[in-house]
């Protein structure tokens, strides 16, 4: 069984691979900016979504 967090992570991994072929694709984007939007995404959000579910469940 897939936990929750695992879905979480996978979500934005997938989410950040779109969104970084649409912009290179649209845009001209400096290497700064593309590892930005990866580790935003593909990092940062997840963290974020994870910790706050954690906190709405133990609040449950």
């Amino acid at each position: 069984m897939v936990s929750r967090e695992n879905t979480v992570i996978a979500a934005c991994i997938a989410l950040a691979i779109v969104s970084l072929y649409v912009a290179n694709t649209f845009t001209t984007l400096q290497q700064w900016q593309s590892a930005g939007l990866i580790l935003g995404v593909g990092v940062l959000l997840p963290t974020l979504v994870n910790e706050f579910l954690d906190g709405r469940e133990r609040h449950e």
